[in-house]
């Protein structure tokens, strides 16, 4: 099973971040079920082998896209896919952090 991390954001927005850990494409359930409930996801993929790493983040990819979301790569192996209700903006330099808004 995967390590489920829920905590509600501090802005005014309200949203709430998911951190998901999966341990296999099973997990990938978690994902959908927390977009589709209009939650950011921090996809954090760093343990697994590089194969399964892969096909995990190709389905949340297709998830996300599925419905009309965003997507951004944080660092090796983490990720964050939000519903189409936030926007990520990217920084332009490397000094500003990603935020959602």
């Amino acid at each position: 099973m995967s390590e489920l991390t829920a905590f509600g954001h501090s802005l005014s927005s309200g949203y709430e971040v998911v951190i998901i850990k999966p341990q296999s494409l099973s997990d990938t359930t978690l994902i959908v079920q927390a977009l589709r409930a209009d939650k950011a996801v921090i996809l954090n993929l760093e343990e697994l082998d590089v194969a399964e790493a892969q096909r995990i983040s190709d389905f949340a990819a297709g998830s996300t896209f599925a419905i009309n979301g965003n997507q951004s790569r944080l660092g090796d192996g983490v990720f964050l896919f939000t519903p189409s209700i936030i926007n990520i903006q990217e920084p332009h330099s490397s000094s500003e952090a990603v935020s959602v808004v």
